[in-house]
This record gives C-alpha cells, sequence and structure tokens, in this order.
C-alpha cells in the first residue's frame, strides 16, 4: 500500500467528481471525457507520489532494522529464553506475558506482513 492509497483525499475527490459528472452531464462523450481526465489526473498523482516516495533520502541501517522488526524481536525473545532457563528462572504466565508483549504489539500494530 503506498502513500495515495493511506491519503485517499484525491481517491475522495476523483470519486466525488465522477458522481457530480454523472449527474449533472446528460451528453456521455462529454461525461466520458470528464471522466477519464479525472482517472488521468489521479494515476499522475499516483504515479508522482511513488517517484517522491522512491527518491526519499533513508538512513540505511535504520531502514533494515525497520525491515527486519519482527525477525529481531523474536531472536531476541528466544534469546531470553534460553538466558532465562539457563539461570534457572521458571517461566510463569507472567514472565511469558512479559517475553511475548512487545512481538504481540509489534504483530498487532504491523498487521499480517507480506
Amino acid at each position: 500500500m503506498g502513500f495515495l492509497d493511506s491519503l485517499p483525499i484525491i481517491g475522495r475527490l476523483v470519486g466525488k467528481g465522477m458522481d457530480l459528472a454523472s449527474e449533472a452531464i446528460e451528453d456521455k462523450d462529454k461525461r466520458n471525457e470528464l471522466q477519464m481526465t479525472l482517472l488521468e489526473i489521479q494515476e499522475k498523482s499516483k504515479e508522482t507520489v511513488y517517484l517522491a516516495e522512491l527518491n526519499a533520502k533513508t538512513v540505511p541501517w535504520i531502514d533494515g532494522l525497520h525491515k527486519l522488526g519482527r525477525q529481531i524481536l523474536n531472536l531476541i525473545t528466544i534469546g531470553a529464553v534460553v538466558v532465562i532457563l539457563l539461570c534457572g528462572i521458571t517461566i510463569t504466565p507472567e514472565v511469558a506475558i512479559i517475553l511475548g508483549g512487545p512481538n504481540a504489539v509489534y504483530q498487532f500494530v504491523k498487521g499480517k506482513g507480506k
């Protein structure tokens, strides 16, 4: 999902413009011409936003950490469980919630992933 999909104002404007064109313009050719122009504007907007996203400056290591968020949290959780077990601490439900909480919150906020 790109930036334009999360910012629905262009889509709403195009949709309202098409609705108004359908109601107000009797001539099918003129109505279709206006609707095609609106669709071209929408596509050009998507293209412009997409190119802006591609040209955005990022810090590579921060971008890498962001992309590896799930894996990093899982490895930290596994490491913490191993350390806890090596120290002889029993994993109670409370400890399990503390260990799994950050990962569960991350999964909830970020969604299913790709």
